[in-house]
């Protein structure tokens, strides 16, 4: 494994924008309607998907969500409370429903 980790980015990108195409395929989800729903150019998501253009980390989860894909995060050794650390995280950032301000 290559410690330089741009190196690294420029290996593991293709395959994760190659899965999120051969997902919308799959799904029946064309360009446009990923385009539609996500506010970006067809073109934009052509370019991406023919790996002619590495898309930005929020550029990718962007063309996940208009797909309808998820993404998690696993602890290989099982160690780790996972589920404690994400509500941590997430009430960190503010993102607890339970702590929404209400209407």
């Amino acid at each position: 494994m290559s410690s330089n980790p741009t190196k690294q980015n420029q290996q593991h990108w293709p395959l994760l924008v190659l899965l999120l195409k051969l997902i919308a395929a799959e799904k029946g989800i064309s360009q446009e309607e990923i385009a539609n729903r996500t506010g970006y150019m067809r073109q934009n998501i052509n370019r991406v998907f023919s790996l002619r253009y590495s898309p930005r980390l929020d550029v990718f989860l962007n063309i996940a969500r208009a797909i309808g894909v998820n993404f998690f995060v696993e602890d290989k050794e099982g160690t780790t409370e996972l589920n404690k650390l994400f509500e941590q995280a997430m009430d960190q950032i503010g993102r607890r429903q339970d702590k929404l301000p209400k209407n």
